[in-house]
């Protein structure tokens, strides 16, 4: 399905540009402003969360059209659960922050992983978005 294909590659430069933010923000302020809205809108959050689980299973079931039928773009389809992993983390460190509560949990754990790789995880994503995008058939290498 080559709605799921296009859909994946706007959630993957959307995430890396989430990830790229601290990095490029002030060159682009539009991946502050990305950021600041995520931070306070939790339908936005809820969103980029349910449209990445959506869309892992989508990619899981659905990839492009050479590949193979069950797992064919495996790499996209972890990067995004990585990502949606990653709003996960975040999602609950802006409601902890704003509850006052602090929780050690596994969830936390993973966030503070992606946290410590945040710009090494963003350059991956676009790397991953741009060989998926550039070159769809490559699932049968």
């Amino acid at each position: 399905m080559i709605q799921v294909y296009s859909l994946c590659i706007i959630y993957l430069l959307l995430g890396s540009g989430f990830l790229l933010s601290d990095s490029y923000g002030v060159q682009f302020p539009l991946l502050l402003s990305l950021r600041y809205y995520f931070r306070n809108s939790k339908r936005f959050r809820r969103f980029l969360v349910l449209s990445g689980i959506l869309l892992a299973v989508a990619l899981c079931f659905f990839p492009v059209d050479p590949g193979p039928v069950f797992l064919g773009d495996l790499i996209p389809m972890v990067n995004v659960l990585g990502l949606t992993l990653w709003y996960v983390s975040q999602a609950f460190k802006v409601v902890n922050s704003t509850s006052g509560e602090d929780e050690n949990s596994v969830l936390e754990a993973t966030g503070q992983y992606f946290e410590r790789n945040k710009r090494v995880f963003g350059y991956l994503t676009v790397c991953v978005a741009c060989l998926h995008f550039l070159v769809p058939v490559s699932v049968l290498l």
